[in-house]
């Protein structure tokens, strides 16, 4: 099992609501579809902020100001084929809610990234989407202010 460390970014508009990403991925068994907060892995040499504040920007096109780790997470998934043992760092940031635009750095990225859309801590609670982190909610509220 191949060992993963991600950046993700809590971006936060005006209203307290937190921006995701549509993810689609093809599987044998068929497509999996989530959304996530933007972000990706961390590059050798690189801190887990520097990594936070490069993935926004290859993303979403932003330059802001990246806070934290706010949070980290450990979990295990399948990715291109392989399970991985993952770390995710949480971080914080705030942007007006016209500002992020969908870009997408690789091929890779541009194929399975299908949307961004703004959410309310109520609508991730209620949601049947996938969502991760799972405990996105919480964090939300745990980050407010």
């Amino acid at each position: 099992m191949r060992k993963r460390r991600t950046a993700r970014v809590m971006l936060f508009d005006e209203t307290g609501a937190i921006l995701l990403i549509r993810f689609v991925v093809p599987r044998d068994d068929g497509e999996f579809v989530f959304w996530a907060l933007p972000g990706g892995e961390i590059e050798g040499g690189e801190t887990e902020i520097e990594a936070a504040a490069r993935e926004v920007k290859e993303e979403l096109g932003l330059e802001l100001m990246v806070t934290g780790p706010v949070y980290c997470d450990s979990n295990q998934f399948l990715h291109q084929g392989e399970m991985r043992d993952n770390v995710d760092f949480l971080f914080k940031a705030k942007c007006a809610r016209d500002a992020p635009q969908l870009i997408g750095v690789t091929a890779d990225e541009r194929e399975i990234m299908k949307e961004i859309r703004w959410w309310s801590e109520r609508e991730i609670e209620v949601s049947q989407e996938r969502i991760f982190p799972v405990n996105l909610a919480e964090r939300m509220r745990e980050q407010s202010g």
